[in-house]
């Protein structure tokens, strides 16, 4: 532990995925172990750290104006910029980013130790911003003492970059080839998290279809290897299913292309691994999905939801992605994603506007659409899915589950008991949530309902994309 890091007190301006996240509770741990305490008031903070995103251009904006705000609000004080932005430019940045101190990449995190003692370190007069990064090698991981979510929850990552390449996405160039962490790490970690009382384990990586593939070559998904089964993903989901305790386990990000279909029994034969799936089809268009560097089409993603609803008698939840003015994509173009939504009908979706990044093969591709183009496609599908999702949000009313809680948001005044939470079905951050409303003067009511509780409620109505319930 440094002398020049004791009881120094940190911030951490967190922005990104749920990737960056679990990137940020690691750097907490780090630091904690270095001598740091953290702090939620940047004004108090000896280290300002902002956690970036690069993923698109509106992400990049964000986190590089909240290091120019910190700059321009804390002239005195120690400032990172770190994550997923820092690793991509960090050369650049450290040549023309006067604004940060030091550039963080993402490829070691245990490196941070060596950035605050330079840091740290160095006289007042060298003010040169400086850069400290390392190859993209293995995942990152490691204790975390403190969790970003809500109480409770915990995201788990077990790969890290990608082999898909497609064609808008950076993601390989900020983190690189896929990467698979050890099953029974992963199975061991899971373990002590639930044993720390957390009950939803949310798994992440760029594709989890890709888990255990690692070393096949990039866009190569059409290689027998990537449909072996049974596949890496069901063996960890088996390993994981045998653990004792009552837990959600959900499976964030699947490509499409590679759907390992064999998990579905593991799935269907533990109510803990949740029957939600979050797929990104991007497009309901092939000649959109073939530019885009997908080897499926609209009609292989078509099946696999019928597949997928099939498997689960209906008790299933999918959500997508769909991007939008896509280079080359024309008005017909996008009308075939609208069919292609109102098709398949997804019980949650994001639609965003293509975002142009350098370096990626969509780059450079003829027929840029206009940003206003692009918007107006992703408004019109945004609009059908929130009737799509009220539609889907019915068949809830009237049934009773377990709700995790997430903040308890109380309204004496009125004598009103209120708190929010989430069902199986309701993933943190992009879907909606359940409000449950309980007797606020009721002691046995009151005492069961606190962040990070679990309860039992039953559905009474739908509010656009939320649930309205009282607690059982």
């Amino acid at each position: 532990m440094s002398e020049n890091t004791q009881n120094k007190l940190f911030f951490l301006d967190q922005h990104g995925c749920a990737k960056n996240q679990v990137d940020g509770e690691l750097l907490i741990s780090r630091l904690e172990a270095k001598g740091f305490k953290r702090t939620d008031e940047a004004e108090k903070a000896d280290l300002i750290i902002v956690n970036s995103c690069g993923f698109i251009e509106s992400a990049k904006e964000e986190s590089l104006n909240s290091l120019f705000e910190a700059r321009s609000a804390f002239p005195d004080k120690k400032i990172v910029l770190a994550g997923c932005l820092a690793e991509r430019y960090a050369a650049d940045f450290a040549e023309n980013l006067p604004e940060a101190d030091a550039i963080f990449g993402n490829g070691d995190l245990a490196l941070v130790d060596t950035l605050v003692d330079k840091l740290f370190a160095r006289a007042k007069d060298e003010e040169s911003t400086f850069a400290v990064t390392a190859p993209q090698e293995g995942v990152c991981c490691g204790p975390r003492s403190e969790f970003l979510n809500f109480p409770a929850s915990a995201y788990v990552k077990i790969t890290e970059g990608c082999n898909n390449c497609c064609s808008f996405c950076a993601i390989p160039l900020i983190r690189g080839e896929l990467r698979s962490r050890n099953r029974k790490e992963i199975v061991e970690e899971i373990k002590t998290l639930l044993e720390k009382g957390i009950f939803e384990i949310n798994l992440i990586g760029q594709d989890l279809a890709g888990y255990g593939r690692d070393g096949i070559a990039r866009g190569d998904s059409g290689n027998a290897a990537y449909f072996a089964e049974p596949s890496p993903l069901r063996l960890l989901l088996e390993d994981i299913s045998a653990l004792k305790g009552d837990f959600w386990l959900r499976l964030l990000y699947i490509h499409p292309d590679h759907f390992p279909r064999d998990i579905v029994p593991v799935i269907k034969a533990d109510p803990r691994l949740l029957a939600y799936f979050d797929i990104p089809f991007q497009s309901g268009s092939n000649q959109v999905l073939k530019a885009m560097n997908r080897s499926g089409s609209a009609q292989n993603y078509a099946e696999l939801t019928d597949f997928l609803r099939k498997s689960f008698d209906g008790d299933v939840t999918l959500r997508t992605t769909f991007l939008c003015g896509f280079p080359g994509e024309t008005a017909d173009n996008a009308k075939e994603t609208e069919a292609f939504l109102s098709q398949v009908k997804p019980d949650w979706s994001g639609c965003f506007e293509y975002s142009r990044e350098e370096d990626t093969a969509a780059y450079s591709m003829k027929n840029q659409v206009p940003f206003k183009t692009a918007n107006k496609r992703a408004e019109k599908l945004r609009s059908m899915q929130e009737k799509i999702s009220a539609e889907k949000l019915c068949r809830h009313m009237d049934k009773d589950y377990t709700v995790l809680i997430e903040e308890v948001i109380d309204d004496p005044e009125n004598d009103a008991g209120i708190a929010l939470g989430r069902c199986w079905f309701q993933a943190p951050e992009v879907d909606g949530a359940t409000v449950v409303r309980y007797e606020l003067d009721d002691p046995k009511q009151k005492a069961r309902i606190f962040a990070g509780s679990v309860v039992k409620v039953h559905v009474t109505g739908v509010t656009g994309f939320d649930l309205d319930s009282i607690l059982l």
